[in-house]
């Protein structure tokens, strides 16, 4: 099998044969149906379905299609290594024929820009020449001497003086604000409301101070009981998997780090820990039983024969 990292050319004039179509083949020689194969290897006949069609979800891993082809082809007797190179064959055509139409798409959109770009340019020039006209009509229709005119005087030291002698004797000698008034807003009202609160408390019986002060303990202790949540939240959480059948699995901690990956056995009992919640996919679902922190989750809200992706916890 070729590396999957490496860029093949495929002939335009090759038929492709599609695995689906040579799973569909020999399933038909061995005489069995769509749902029989679903039954014996616990798919779903729609997977079925999906697989003779060539048809396969994007949004799994490689690894989950690749294993689906190879049980198929173990049940209908025919060699996995041709199933999966017909596979590998197939996803190299796909993604030249992507590469086509994104180079396409590319090249009409770069020929997209050049027109904006141009016209951008158009725009900017015919702005440029606006500006350099308006300006030379000023300048040519504004009188050099009004430059040098101005329409404000200075006045004389002497009126400033006679000014300061006629003013009256009770302005000048006027007392400052309190300072009451000169305080800031903010502060003012800062002080009505203290001394408020001392009037209140003041005019309050013991027996109504002593509730008010049980109930501003309850709160801080509340305040005190979220704090300690949060922080068992960022401890490490124990999950142990029990497997009753074959099951492939792929799971993240709260971190981003792959805690366990790949196909888990009839029987194997996995332990994990970290910093939850957890990503957890699981390709099918109904043979695994979970215990996370000492809890058992209930695996039958997840579809039989269906990939199931959930968080631990579950809200």
């Amino acid at each position: 099998m070729s590396d999957e990292n490496t860029v093949q050319e495929l002939s335009e004039d090759i038929e492709l044969v599609g695995p689906g179509q040579m799973l569909a083949q020999a399933r038909e020689e061995k005489g069995l149906s769509q749902e029989q194969v679903a039954a014996k290897l616990n798919f779903r006949t729609t997977l079925v379905q999906g697989i003779e069609n060539d048809s396969f979800d994007k949004s799994l891993p490689a690894t989950f299609n690749k294993g689906y082809l190879r049980n198929y082809a173990k049940l209908v007797g025919i060699s996995s290594e041709e199933v999966l190179s017909c596979y590998e064959t197939l996803n190299i055509a796909e993604k030249q024929c992507a590469e086509m139409q994104s180079f396409s798409k590319g090249t009409q959109k770069q020929a997209e820009n050049n027109r904006l770009m141009w016209g951008s340019y158009l725009i900017v020039a015919v702005l440029i020449i606006s500006t350099i006209v308006w300006w030379f009509q000023n300048q040519t229709t504004t009188p050099i001497s009004a430059m040098f005119t101005s329409n404000t005087t200075v006045p004389d030291e002497s009126e400033i003086a006679e000014k300061l002698i006629e003013q009256p004797v009770e302005q000048i000698n006027q007392p400052q604000a309190s300072s009451q008034e000169t305080l800031p807003a903010a502060l003012v009202e800062e002080s009505e409301t203290v001394s408020l609160i001392d009037t209140l408390i003041d005019n309050t019986d013991e027996s109504e101070l002593d509730v008010i002060k049980n109930q501003v303990e309850k709160e801080e202790t509340s305040n005190d009981l979220l704090g300690d949540s949060s922080t068992l939240m960022t401890q490490d959480v124990p999950v142990v998997f029990t497997f009753s059948g074959d099951c492939w699995v792929n799971i993240f901690d709260a971190t981003g780090e792959r805690i366990a990956w790949g196909m888990k056995k009839s029987g194997y009992v996995m332990h994990i820990s970290g910093q939850a919640p957890f990503k957890v996919t699981l390709g099918i679902p109904e043979l695994v039983a979970i215990d996370f922190n000492g809890k058992a989750i209930n695996m039958k809200q997840f579809d039989q024969g269906n990939v199931a992706t959930f968080s631990l916890p579950i809200q």
